[in-house]
């Protein structure tokens, strides 16, 4: 009967768990994230997975830049957005666990190392 009780209590914690979990990549996938350049007169918003949203590029920006100038600074505002939802993922990721077990985060991170060292790949 003790190993029932253990193992109802620890499927509700896994439940519980879960649905934070849940919660945890639901608030995170619904959030955007920005980036600029040319001092925040160029602005670029991606989702969570780093899709461009937006881009708003201020009318001096236009002026003032050529239009090589101009494209890489719309990059440098994409990239720095990109970032942005790349460290909250990462974020969101190491706060995630059950238990006392390691984060998904750092399971990931040594997966990817792992196959990384195996496959050839400098890490």
């Amino acid at each position: 009967m003790e190993e029932t009780d253990e193992l109802l209590a620890y499927m509700e914690h896994l439940t519980k768990a879960t649905a934070q979990m849940e919660a945890a990549v639901e608030e995170w996938s619904t959030q955007e994230f920005t980036g600029s350049a040319d001092e925040g007169r160029i602005v670029a918003t991606v989702d969570a997975v780093g899709s461009l949203l937006r881009l708003d590029i201020g009318a001096l920006s236009k002026r003032r830049l050529d239009g090589v100038t101009l494209g890489d600074a719309v990059v440098v505002a994409v990239h720095a957005a990109e970032a942005a939802a790349a460290s909250a993922k990462d974020e969101m990721m190491h706060g995630l666990r059950v238990g006392d077990g390691p984060s998904f985060g750092k399971l990931l991170s040594d997966a990817e190392r792992a196959f990384k060292d195996r496959a050839g790949f400098s890490a």
